[in-house]
């Protein structure tokens, strides 16, 4: 009994501590199972100062007792295909303004995007915006086939795991906390990284900015740290801390995932004061690091929900569908589909569940409105490339994000988000690899020959 009195006082004082939040008066939505006490306690804490109800609407919370350290995706998800260089994309163009006289067809550029997909998918979907509001969406073909029963048609409103689409979701998210704690984005993480982690030289004082431009040196340390070269997969508790445990070396350039999915750490630490790093090494009985670091997720997507909800726009980390959206092959050959996984220990860099209805709602919020991002959120965003690239076309400069998702036996799937400057926007995705483009060079093509 002593034991547990102090396992619950070690609870309380390491969630409280930082950000001098209440004691709870009543108990945390129902998590769908039965919760040892102690982590019962933990919840309830975390829901006193973190909104759960939709978590626990959304299935969210159930995962907590079962939770797992979440697989990292195959390493072929962070080959060149999804990172264009910084300054330039698919379209290959030299920017500029186009040939003037040409106009913009919306039918055409539809006709492209279904022209380079068709017969050479499972499935896919998209949905167009124009100056804000939705122009037209569309799902072709099949979000699951056989022996993936029931076999269910590809819907725009359909959420499936959309890789590094979730970059930008992550940063404007963010950029909304940072500007309510009056937190510069060249300002240091050091203050918000996980108090328990040991931190490498130098690595305090990596800026927001460095993390959302992909300059931060954390993947650089990683890699020196494991001795290995390949995959950017990073988005785990373990892999981040082993990053930020080295010392800082070379902050050029280098596509990572743990740039963003770090923000699932420190966002309920900005938010909320919740930082459960020494729980996650000393966890009380009954208790796992899995669950523990699950918990932290929790309280980031309690931040992130409310947020995208601004910009219409449902989002999570695991998927509730009873009939969820496969990833397949193609031609799939009778191959099961993959997926979905609950990656809510390791959303952020990748991991969301979305539709590409909800995505265009996003991104048109981001570039046309102030209800998501404020003024200077969305030209960080777009000018500054914080969670968006910038890809030369024939018609200028888009912005924009890929995504890919490789897993084994062919399977995967293919996205964008872009955004034109004509106030055209377009959200793809694709649930299936197969003899076609890279997600954002089929929009950006589509989109060059859509003017006469």
């Amino acid at each position: 009994m002593r034991s547990l009195v102090r396992a619950t006082a070690v609870v309380t004082t390491l969630i409280l501590g930082v950000g001098g939040l209440a004691a709870p008066a009543t108990a945390a939505p129902n998590a769908g199972g039965k919760l040892s006490p102690e982590l019962q306690r933990l919840l309830d804490q975390v829901g006193r100062q973190v909104p759960l109800r939709t978590l626990a609407a959304d299935g969210t919370l159930a995962g907590l007792e079962r939770a797992t350290p979440p697989a990292e995706p195959a390493p072929f998800d962070i080959t060149a295909e999804d990172n264009p260089p910084p300054t330039g994309g698919p379209g290959g163009g030299p920017g500029g303004l186009g040939t003037s006289g040409k106009t913009f067809d919306m039918n055409l550029f539809e006709r492209n995007l279904r022209a380079t997909l068709d017969g050479k998918t499972a499935g896919y979907a998209y949905a167009i915006g124009k100056s804000g509001k939705l122009d037209r969406q569309a799902g072709v073909g099949f979000a699951r086939v056989a022996p993936d029963n029931p076999v269910t048609p590809q819907s725009a409103t359909k959420v499936m795991t959309v890789a590094s689409i979730s970059k930008p979701v992550t940063a404007a998210a963010t950029l909304r906390l940072l500007e309510q704690k009056n937190i510069s984005v060249d300002s240091p993480i050091g203050p918000w990284l996980p108090e328990a982690w040991k931190r490498g030289t130098g690595v305090d004082s990596i800026t927001f900015r460095d993390l959302m431009t992909h300059r931060s040196g954390l993947l650089q340390n990683y890699q020196t740290a494991t001795g290995t070269t390949a995959g950017t997969s990073t988005g785990s508790w373990d892999n981040i801390r082993i990053a930020v445990g080295q010392n800082l070396g070379s902050k050029s350039y280098k596509y990572a995932n743990m740039n963003f999915s770090i923000f699932r750490i420190m966002v309920p630490k900005i938010a909320y004061g919740i930082d459960l790093s020494k729980l996650y090494d000393a966890p009380p009985a009954n208790v796992t690091p899995a669950q523990i670091d699950y918990l932290t997720g929790i309280a980031f997507l309690g931040y992130l929900k409310p947020v995208l909800a601004l910009s219409n726009t449902p989002v999570s980390c695991s998927n509730a569908d009873p009939n969820p959206t496969k990833l397949y092959a193609y031609p799939t050959n009778g191959q099961a589909g993959w997926g979905p996984a609950d990656y809510v220990g390791s959303c952020g860099g990748y991991g969301y569940n979305l539709s590409a209805s909800g995505i265009a709602s996003f991104i048109s919020h981001v570039r046309y409105t102030t209800t998501l991002v404020s003024a200077s959120a969305r030209s960080l965003m777009v000018d500054g490339q914080l969670g968006l690239k910038a890809y030369n076309g024939k018609y200028g400069t888009y912005h924009g994000h890929g995504a890919v998702w490789a897993q084994s036996g062919g399977r995967g799937m293919r996205g964008c988000v872009m955004s034109f400057s004509i106030e055209v926007d377009v959200a793809l995705l694709v649930n299936s690899r197969g003899d076609y483009p890279s997600g954002c060079a089929v929009v950006v093509n589509a989109f060059d020959n859509a003017w006469h």
